[in-house]
């Protein structure tokens, strides 16, 4: 968790109102000796362009590159016949498949590469598998049959997901250290107690086997 760093306030400080508060706040930062100069806000926003510029350009490996072949295959009939959207979200379904068929062609014309997603086309695609949708007992018959297949991607694009979670909360730290320097103040980050991850469950580890 990140916290301001603590600016000293005079104690014969006070209040009437929002307008001298801000008055006053001003004036307490602009004496106060510990706060980032010139070239620390310089480097703080040359630290964050650097961090936003590389994340939107990067690709996520997504499995192993033994598995780039079936994952991709899936992904295009997943987005095919089991994507369910709502109003807006064919923009992002059209947008998806293009994205998945450039893949396809580039797997088709490297050996041992990954099948590589970009974050905005990760996040979508892991939210989509997250709910499948069809219509009538046929839709539902066949998706039991891709159940193993579907359950592998899940857990590959999860995983992916997760990190690249992460990795986007790493960026935005350095956004909002940025801001706070150029208003006088230094953003520090406490230590969070470990948690162990949730494990994703995908719809195919929820789906009981019914006996005729």
């Amino acid at each position: 968790m990140a916290k301001l760093k603590e600016v000293p306030v005079p104690a014969e400080l006070e209040i009437n109102n929002v307008k001298e508060l801000d008055e006053k706040l001003s004036e307490a930062i602009e004496n106060n000796d510990n706060k980032p100069t010139e070239e620390e806000v310089a480097e703080a926003e040359k630290t964050f362009q650097e961090a936003s510029r590389d994340f939107s350009a990067k690709s996520w490996d997504i499995g192993e590159t033994e598995d780039a072949r079936e994952h991709v295959d899936y992904l295009l009939h997943y987005v095919r016949n089991r994507l369910f959207w709502t109003q807006t979200g064919w923009m992002g379904v059209l947008k998806m498949q293009e994205e998945l068929e450039d893949a396809d062609k580039f797997i088709n014309e490297n050996k041992k590469v990954h099948l590589k997603l970009g974050y905005q086309a990760l996040e979508f695609i892991f939210y989509s598998l997250q709910n499948p949708g069809g219509i009538g007992w046929q839709a539902a018959k066949d998706f039991e049959q891709e159940n193993e297949i579907y359950a592998k991607v899940f857990d590959a694009v999860g995983k992916r997901t997760s990190e690249a979670r992460i990795e986007l909360k790493n960026v935005q730290f350095l956004q909002d250290q940025f801001a706070a320097m150029s208003q006088g103040f230094y953003l520090e980050v406490e230590p969070e107690a470990e948690e162990e991850s949730p494990e994703i469950e995908p719809e195919a580890e929820k789906v009981e086997e019914v006996k005729e």
